[in-house]
């Protein structure tokens, strides 16, 4: 996999920041860059409708699970 320029970046920016959001246009590499630069952290899509249901009914159980 190429290493994208704003990995370091991004990775710097979650050592001062609790939340950082990225944004962009459909199929751009969000996730792919999200994954590669943390791959020890669990990543959840909520596209699925019944796993999207469970976060809004239960947030915190979909958290505790999730950890």
């Amino acid at each position: 996999m190429i290493e994208r320029t704003l990995t370091h970046k991004f990775i710097s920016l979650s050592q001062k920041f609790q939340v950082i959001i990225l944004t962009g246009p459909r199929q751009s590499g969000k996730t792919t860059l999200v994954k590669s630069a943390f791959p020890s952290i669990p990543y959840v899509s909520l596209e699925e409708p019944d796993i999207r249901q469970i976060a809004l009914t239960d947030p915190r159980g979909f958290l505790f699970v999730q950890l």
